[in-house]
């Protein structure tokens, strides 16, 4: 190659500069890729050996009993960025993302090429970068990909987010089939069903205008017929929509499949005229198994509003027929009603639970504590559960704590706003270190510490005999700053030499270690306690460091017993509300906490 530096070989010190100085220059390649669709499609060089190396796939089109012979090598689901960085991975051992799009499509290539170490990367930075705003397509990406915990992280954002997921521009956007998914959950944070009827309305009119545009738009626009270009034909960029996630989109997600019952959705919001043969469009086709609007109107719970509001709303649209909005309308009126449900509606009375919250929606009770510590468990155990929440002697106020309090708060603000993250080597987002909280000490005198301490619903007591592990998880409604944690000491028993009648007097020697976990398992703070404390107790665990807790971010508390002994364990309160910040307990799969009710109080401040 004329141009090219003799020696170059003697400036790279590490592999990586070599395979980098490789890849940039194409230097010794032997095969080219013909990247992308038109019109950004693009020819990137490559060398046979060090694809190989990297990717069994790779390894098997160019090595294998049916080598790859075209030249270029089509490649036509892969965006060009996200081929070159993963390339750039490959070459370099860089993995190079940028935004939660990109992770999604250089996901799908790393999973199509067999990188699992890339597409765990990917996987991590999805987790860290979820936002109700892009919840719904990352559910969708997690799902045409099988990532079950991504899927699960996604349903948790969008149920404690609901209002901000509905009312996003890009909810228009979404899967039919994540409409329904949504429409289907038991656990949504809205202030009715209305929420979710106009979700759909805005949805359907989305659709039938996308449609109308698409049926008028040049064959040009729609792509070439061997790829399965994104549902609308719009202009789109890696910055506006992932396109991986719908390089395979099923016939499910066509527009036929959409809007069989919204051709009038421009007039949605008109009362309707009388039965007409325009209002048999709504219907859905018996024939076809293709999912509509409809499908997901038939999941909202009618039967929770008033009359008013369903007049007033749902009745009115177009999306019902005038018989259906009569029929709902008599069935909220009275629940014996002689006219039938219109088939396939939801017939639920029972408004959705609220994940996080005190809302009038929730059926789980919200317990609202301020617990200082230390306190006898007796003020705990065997009281009513009123009782057991009101603070045995009164907490400084927040304005006694000094002028320091407020820089705290300051700072965690000002680093929210910036994204500022924490720990080493740990996801975005997940904590400030210790040296961005300078005002924050272990010791907590320079701060207000708040106790969200969880009520025993149900008292009983589990025997240490050797280690005993607890954790919870956990979710807030708004950043926080976690200190510490509470736990029980251990209550008197004939082992100990301490009787049970003797008031609970005596101590011993504790020894534990504490640990706080984000989503991912990686550790962001933790702590060893031995000391001698005084039985049947709240003890405070405070953690070698302050950590910044993100909001609707699931996080774990563990906690490791190493003292043989019995302690007064129960089942807690999974909703408290701690001041102004709720904390939803128990977040995830049953195994994510076990014996959590070992762990009484999360000290935090903000």
């Amino acid at each position: 190659m004329s141009g090219v530096p003799n020696d170059w070989q003697l400036e790279c010190v590490e592999v990586k500069q070599r395979g980098e100085y490789l890849l940039k220059s194409g230097q010794w390649s032997d095969c080219t890729f013909l990247v992308g669709t038109d019109p950004d499609q693009v020819v990137i060089a490559g060398h046979k050996l060090i694809l190989a190396m990297a990717s069994p796939v790779f390894e098997a089109m160019f090595y294998g009993g049916m080598a790859e012979r075209n030249e270029p090598i089509p490649i036509l689901d892969v965006q060009p960025e996200a081929f070159r960085a993963l390339l750039e991975y490959i070459y370099t051992d860089n993995i190079n993302i940028s935004s939660f799009d990109k992770a999604c499509e250089l996901c799908y290539g790393a999973k199509k090429y067999m990188l699992p170490h890339l597409v765990k990367e990917c996987t991590r930075y999805l987790w860290s970068d979820l936002y109700p705003r892009n919840a719904c397509r990352a559910y969708e990406f997690a799902r045409l990909f099988e990532e079950n915990v991504l899927m699960d992280k996604c349903i948790q954002i969008i149920s404690t987010n609901t209002k901000e997921v509905l009312n996003d521009i890009s909810f228009e956007d979404v899967e039919l089939n994540t409409v329904m998914t949504v429409f289907s959950l038991d656990h949504l944070n809205v202030d009715s069903e209305l929420d979710l009827f106009n979700a759909a309305v805005r949805y359907a009119k989305a659709q039938d205008k996308r449609n109308s545009e698409r049926s008028t738009s040049p064959p040009s626009e729609i792509g070439p017929p061997n790829e399965k270009r994104p549902k609308s034909p719009e202009p789109s960029t890696s910055k506006d929509k992932p396109q991986v996630v719908n390089v395979e989109s099923s016939a499910e997600n066509s527009p036929e499949a959409v809007m069989e019952p919204a051709k009038s959705s421009d007039n949605s919001d008109q009362p309707l005229p009388g039965p007409s043969d325009e209002s048999k469009k709504n219907r859905p086709d018996p024939k076809t198994d293709k999912p509509t609007i409809r499908k997901a109107i038939e999941k909202i719970r009618f039967l929770t509003l008033t009359p008013q509001q369903f007049a007033e709303g749902p009745a009115r649209s177009s999306l019902l027929t005038e018989s259906e909005a009569f029929a709902v309308l008599m069935n909220i009126l009275s629940s014996t009603s002689d006219v039938a449900m219109p088939s396939g509606f939801s017939t639920c009375r029972v408004p959705r639970k609220q994940l996080i919250g005190d809302g009038p929606s929730s059926n789980m009770a919200t317990l609202t504590v301020d617990t200082p510590s230390p306190v006898m468990m007796d003020q705990v155990f065997g009281a009513p559960s009123h009782l057991a929440c009101l603070p045995p002697y009164p907490r400084p106020t927040r304005h006694d704590v000094g002028t320091r309090h407020s820089a705290i708060v300051q700072n965690m603000n000002l680093a929210a706003g910036m994204g500022v993250g924490i720990g080493a080597g740990v996801g975005v987002g997940v904590g400030l270190p210790v040296a961005e909280l300078p005002h924050l000490d272990r010791h907590g005198a320079d701060y207000n510490k708040i106790y969200c301490q969880r009520p025993i619903i149900q008292h009983t007591d589990c025997l240490n005999t050797s280690v005993l592990d607890c954790s919870v998880t956990f979710m807030v409604d708004k950043n926080i700053c976690l200190l510490g944690v509470q736990v029980p000491t251990q209550a008197p028993s004939e082992e100990s030499g301490v009787s049970m009648a003797g008031g609970g007097g005596g101590s011993y020697c504790e020894l534990l270690y504490a640990h706080l976990l984000d989503a991912d398992g990686a550790r962001l703070t933790y702590t060893h306690y031995t000391s001698r404390v005084p039985y049947r107790h709240l003890l405070d665990i405070m953690f070698n460091r302050p950590v910044y807790i993100q909001r609707n971010k699931v996080y774990k508390v563990g906690i490791v017993f190493n003292k043989v002994g019995w302690y007064p364990m129960g089942t807690c309160a999974q909703q408290v509300a701690a001041e102004s910040v709720f904390f939803n307990f128990g977040i995830g799969q049953s195994s994510d906490s076990v014996r959590d009710g070992l762990i009484r109080s999360i000290i935090f401040t903000y």
